[in-house]
């Protein structure tokens, strides 16, 4: 069983850089940004999300803790009221490198949409990555639509 443990001052500093080295690091894959300008920017956009760190309001960042393997990786979300509804949106869930492929993912999911059907949310939206097949693939699997859908022709490598 994975349960969501609010994280504490020094998990978030771990989890800051790694979100960060993260964030970049994919936004350099997708063509969107240059390596040099990479991590300035995602520090950039996540201090604006996370002004108060983990005492941000609405936003929860939380360590998965498996209860016999111990921490298994991170999820950051945030919870917004929206048309008279609790809305629920998943900033990263990060599975350690070490934990991914044995099912941790799937079962780490299962705990978050528990936790929030207890606190009334009717919703869960996400962003991933096109070229992120693995994790495209659990969330479809695990029941998630594409709400929009961004496509892009490289004619560099033509």
């Amino acid at each position: 069983m994975i349960n969501l443990v609010r994280m504490n001052e020094e998990q978030y500093k771990r989890f800051f850089e790694e979100t960060v080295k993260e964030y970049a690091e994919e936004n350099v894959k997708e063509g969107r940004w240059k390596q040099s300008e990479s991590i300035e920017r995602a520090t950039k956009e996540t201090n604006e999300l996370l002004p108060k760190g983990i005492h941000t309001d609405r936003h929860y960042l939380c360590t998965l803790q498996h209860e016999e393997v111990g921490p298994i990786g991170t999820i950051w979300y945030e919870i917004r009221e929206k048309n008279g509804e609790k809305q629920a949106f998943i900033y990263s869930i990060m599975i350690d490198e070490e934990f991914q492929g044995k099912g941790y993912g799937k079962q780490s999911l299962i705990a978050f949409e528990t936790e929030l059907v207890s606190m009334d949310v009717s919703s869960i939206g996400l962003h991933v990555f096109g070229h992120n097949k693995r994790a495209y693939q659990l969330y479809t699997k695990m029941g998630y639509i594409p709400t929009s859908i961004k496509l892009k022709k490289d004619l560099k490598n033509k």
